[in-house]
């Protein structure tokens, strides 16, 4: 008995060894649980703090992005719009700097640097973009509404198209075949601006059968329509309202420029004309007339703002040595070519100065006369801000070669210049114009004079910044 008393008791102290080493195991693992799951609350919540920082940063650039746009003119020192002290935004809050770019006294388009410090708990993010103020002379190509006037179907985007330049429209993009985009594309059609329901972002595809076109967000619509977009696109976007400014290109015009009233009628108006002692050309003149009296009144672009603007409707042609906007409330016609003298066949001299804007209250039409019947060059960009861009009889008698635009066109409507049908890739002009468009990009840096904001600030870069 006293023997197995004996082995028990040691049988115990033995066990009590193991017992202790098994606990602090159990309690080194769930130590080592509860300080890996505090560990993960801890990052999680840096996580979370990171995020709510960002997006106080983000939020700061966007509302500066609006209050810049609110402007009834443009900054020239750096601001803190909403105060040296921080906003709050969800979980976070901003701090916002708008700094003029250095170069800002020297140039018509402005920019600034935006820089907004976003931080929760011990987070700080800081995101920079660079932005400006958007014009109309930004885009190559614009509309409204991509149909004509009278309604109707789309106006295509067809094969032989390239669009060498930003293109805008509110409207739907109706694409058929394999258009080549070679910069911005956006599109207001199903975005937060459009009143229709209905419309969602998206192309119209002509998927090779005139009775079963569809819609599509997708880039391509393999094998029919396979568009190519070489700068992306942007579908459901903020739409852009054309603004009715003629009162103020008129102000502009009665301020040091040109104003001119007809009483039924219209005016000639010819850059360069032949001087009519020499026949060489005036260069650095615009010359005007009424039409069909040959009473000539020649202007040194020099002495005058840059602004012509006619009550009434003008014939522009001509040689531009200078800066000029040439306006009418009523129709603008187009009578002859329109060139730059610091341009040869290829266009525009990019470091040349010469620069031309051309707005309509109603149409800008290209005359079908005798000049406009083998081909056709205008140096400009053009405005029709209640109708369209388009070709008198664009739909009769035979084809007048191809009209080569460097600028850009801005219109309400989308207007034709010819008609034709498609041969593989190739296009059969069978009326009208063979297009080719061109951007003028010193338009982005040089606009018009009189040249009018869309109202938006457009970003140039975006950075996220060292905190």
């Amino acid at each position: 008995m006293r023997h197995w008393i004996r082995t028990l008791k040691g049988e115990r102290a033995a066990a009590l060894p193991i017992t202790l080493i098994i606990t602090v195991i159990v309690l080194t693992v769930v130590y080592t649980i509860i300080s890996l799951a505090s560990q993960d609350a801890v990052l999680a919540t840096r996580d979370s703090d990171a995020s709510a920082a960002f997006y106080a940063a983000e939020s700061g650039v966007e509302t500066a992005e609006t209050w810049l746009e609110a402007q009834d003119a443009f900054p020239t020192i750096v601001t803190h719009p909403f105060g040296d002290g921080p906003i709050s935004v969800g979980s976070g809050e901003y701090v916002v700097t708008i700094a003029p770019d250095t170069v800002n006294s020297t140039t018509t388009r402005p920019a600034y640097t935006v820089r907004s410090v976003g931080v929760c708990g011990g987070r700080t993010r800081i995101i920079e973009i660079d932005c400006a103020p958007q014009s109309f002379a930004d885009f190559l190509y614009f509309t409204t509404i991509e149909h004509e006037p009278s309604g109707g179907n789309p106006c295509w985007f067809i094969s032989s198209d390239v669009i060498d330049g930003p293109l805008h429209t509110n409207d739907q993009l109706a694409i058929f075949g394999n258009p080549t985009f070679g910069g911005d594309v956006t599109s207001g059609w199903g975005g937060p601006d459009d009143n229709n329901q209905t419309h969602v972002p998206s192309f119209l595809y002509y998927n090779g059968d005139a009775l079963n076109h569809i819609e599509s967000a997708e880039a391509a619509n393999a094998p029919h329509d396979n568009p190519t977009f070489m700068d992306g696109y942007e579908l459901g976007g903020s739409m852009i309202d054309i603004p009715d400014i003629l009162k103020t290109l008129q102000s502009l015009a009665e301020a040091g420029g040109v104003y001119l009233v007809t009483l039924g009628g219209g005016y000639d108006i010819v850059m360069s004309r032949a001087d009519p002692e020499t026949g060489e050309p005036m260069y650095g003149y615009v010359s005007y007339s009424k039409t069909g009296q040959d009473d000539w009144t020649d202007v040194d672009l020099t002495d005058i703002n840059g602004m012509i603007y006619v009550n009434g409707s003008a014939n522009v042609s001509g040689v531009l040595d200078g800066r000029l906007t040439i306006a009418a409330n009523a129709n603008l016609y187009i009578v002859d070519d329109i060139t730059y003298r610091d341009s040869d066949e290829s266009g525009p001299f990019p470091d040349g100065t010469d620069i031309l804007g051309l707005v309509s209250g109603s149409d800008v039409i290209i005359e079908n006369n005798t000049p406009n019947q083998d081909n056709l060059t205008i140096h400009a960009a053009i405005m029709a801000l209640n109708q369209s861009f388009r070709v008198d009889g664009f739909n009769v008698g035979d084809p007048r070669g191809t009209l080569t635009l460097h600028g850009g066109i801005i219109q309400e409507f989308r207007g034709p210049v010819g008609t034709g049908y498609l041969l593989g890739d190739d296009v059969i002009t069978l009326t009208g114009y063979y297009k080719d468009y061109h951007y003028d990009d010193r338009l982005y840096y040089m606009p018009p004079p009189g040249f009018f904001q869309t109202g938006n600030y457009k970003r140039i870069a975006w950075r996220e910044m060292p905190a």
